[in-house]
Parts: structure tokens; sequence; C-alpha cells
């Protein structure tokens, strides 16, 4: 049952998910993750040996914070005492924009459906009809040549 394995396993998963974490509340998230995981996936976890289980739980984990790592790459945080809506938003977007027209139209689509509209390379892909690889690299060409105007 779930509640066996979360009772014989919790400490030690906590104690990975605070190493891998770097705060309490990502610790929390990721062990309360995992369980639920092991909740959906549990006709798998009880065809596997009890170390197996084990392993399984801690390969979610890692892979649930890598998943975290992904994601939050691509974050920006405002400075401090930033009030949303202020004259720094304004020139901001203008400056964002200025350097999206920057870019040939196919690629500043790429980045606008990334960046603004939150669609991974494998939902582009499927919009456009081109493999979800093609996309990556062209998101990677725009990067780059983004980070050269920003750099000049």
């Amino acid at each position: 049952m779930i509640e066996e394995l979360y009772n014989l396993h919790k400490a030690e998963l906590e104690r990975f998910a605070r190493s891998i974490a770097g705060n309490e509340k990502t610790a929390e998230d990721l062990l309360q993750e995992t369980f639920l995981r092991a909740m959906t996936h549990w006709a798998t976890l009880q065809r596997l040996a009890d170390h197996s289980r084990r392993a399984w739980l801690f390969k979610v984990m890692r892979n649930l914070h890598l998943d975290l790592l992904r994601r939050d790459r691509h974050v920006v945080g405002l400075p401090e005492g930033h009030e949303p809506g202020s004259e720094v938003d304004y020139v901001s977007g203008l400056a964002a924009e200025e350097l999206l027209q920057s870019l040939p139209a196919p690629l500043r689509e790429l980045v606008r459906k990334r960046f603004l509209y939150g669609m991974n390379s494998r939902q582009i892909a499927d919009s456009l009809g081109v493999p979800h690889a093609t996309v990556r690299t062209r998101l990677h060409t725009a990067m780059r040549l983004l980070r050269k105007q920003v750099d000049q």
C-alpha cells in the first residue's frame, strides 16, 4: 500500500529533497509530487522489488527537480522594489519589442510562441508542421542573435 511505502522511505526522501532543493518549501513540494506520482503509478510499483521501488522514488524526485530547474531557467525576476505597471515596464517592453524586431520574422515568431505564449518546442513544432529538433535549433539561433544585439 502507498502508505507503507511513504512511511518506509519518507525520512530519506525528505533528506534527499532538502539536499537538492535548496529550500524547505521546494523540498516539501518535491516530496508530495513524488508520492503523487507513486500513487498514479501504483500498479507498476507493486510489481517491483522493495529496492527497485526505492530507486524509482529517488529517480522520480530527481527528475521532478530537474524539471523545476529547466522551467525556472527562463524565469527572469523583477528588480527589488519594482512596481508592476510602472514606466520601467513600458520602457522594458519597448526595448524587448525592438530586440524582437531585429530578428528575421520566422525566428521572431518562434521566440514569441516560446516565451510569450509559453509553448514548448514540441507544441511549436506541431503548430508549424516541422520537427521539434528544428524548432530547438532555430530557438537557439534566435537567442544567440538576441544576445549579440544586447551585447552591442
